[in-house]
């Protein structure tokens, strides 16, 4: 496998649809448990009944991914904390949100107040600085934005999250190493600060 050739490990899957018809769900499940996979991350909170189903049949956790707030789509609501918090709180604990900060901060939201509203059931995050609430605009370099990335990484200390955190930067596609070596060197200082 290619993963393993370069020792790589694989932790989430998705942005991916899971249908209400578990036959079809169990698919993704399968391909989840194959590859020993902590997660699988989906927007489908219509199929919340067969998602609890086959979390504990499976053990393998599934996170809401927060993309932002589409104002011509009136039943696409998992862009809202609040509501990804009430759909999952009578479930298994296993199923939660997949954060998305920067998705928060165009959607008008402030990250932290984000975390707080779903302590306990952030499954993984999508980590991204913005200069702007409210806005869209592109990912920015760690530290140089509004999204209070150390106080961000204080709180999900603080709730024990234990998932798993990606550095999300697109921008500058073509040549984001440098800006992805910078963020990623923010959370070390950061951390070793501490």
């Amino acid at each position: 496998m290619k993963l393993a050739k370069h020792s790589d490990t694989a932790v989430n899957y998705g942005v991916v649809q899971i249908d209400a018809d578990e036959a079809k769900a169990r698919k993704i499940f399968d391909f989840a448990k194959k590859m020993g996979l902590y997660g699988i991350t989906t927007e489908a909170d219509k199929s919340i009944d067969t998602i609890e189903k086959l979390v504990k049949e499976y053990d393998i956790r599934v996170g809401f991914h927060e993309h932002a707030k589409n104002p011509n789509n009136a039943n696409y609501k998992v862009w809202d904390p609040n509501y990804v918090a009430e759909l999952v709180k009578d479930r298994d604990s296993r199923i939660g949100a997949c954060a998305d900060t920067g998705h928060w901060a165009t959607s008008g939201f402030k990250p932290l107040e984000c975390l707080r509203i779903l302590k306990g059931r952030i499954i993984s995050v999508h980590l991204k600085e913005r200069a702007a609430i409210g806005k869209s605009g592109p990912d920015i370099i760690y530290g140089t934005g509004i999204s209070e990335i150390g106080a961000m990484l204080d709180e999900l200390k603080a709730q024990g999250f234990q998932g798993h955190i990606s550095i999300e930067y697109e921008n500058n596609w073509d040549h984001s190493v440098p800006d992805v070596a910078q963020c990623i060197g923010f959370v070390r200082g950061y951390t070793a600060k501490k």
